[in-house]
């Protein structure tokens, strides 16, 4: 099915302001342990991306808005169509200027790596702070996190 003008546009101008978003994260790093204490006028972002059956999937998110991920097409953020997925898997949130990832007390746990010797398995609504660098596993998924600042002048 040939995309309108339209829908083109509109993909071009989402590609542009992810560009943007990933840009400006590079200039502006999270502190090194991950504490979240944006300066004024800039908001705390998060970025998503994972390699899927050889393509590269990336999402950029406002965590105040709660991400879900699942096997729920209809409710989820980020769909993952695989039978060790809950419906409803886990989620992403911010409380104040901190990002959280919740289990959703799925079938099989959600499992968060920090560094090279801290793993993390999630079961039963468990929640853990999230940092720059962590990776989530989902299933046979795993999404690497990337927290910055997005300066709020520039919208």
């Amino acid at each position: 099915m040939k995309k309108t003008e339209r829908e083109k546009y509109y993909v071009a101008a989402e590609n542009i302001l992810r560009e943007d978003f990933l840009n400006y994260s590079l200039k502006n790093p999270l502190n090194n342990d991950g504490a979240l204490q944006p300066p004024k006028g800039q908001k705390t972002m998060i970025y998503i991306k994972s390699k899927s059956g050889g393509k590269k999937v990336q999402f950029v998110f406002d965590p105040e808005k709660r991400i879900m991920i699942g096997r729920d097409k209809f409710n989820s953020n980020i769909y993952i169509n695989e039978a060790f997925v809950s419906q409803q898997h886990c989620c992403i949130f911010s409380v104040g200027d901190e990002i959280y990832l919740q289990d959703l007390n799925s079938e099989n746990g959600t499992k968060l790596n920090r560094g090279l010797l801290k793993r993390y398995t999630l079961f039963d609504g468990q929640c853990i702070r999230l940092r720059s660098n962590d990776s989530i596993i989902i299933g046979f998924n795993k999404f690497k996190i990337t927290l910055f600042y997005f300066d709020m002048a520039l919208m």
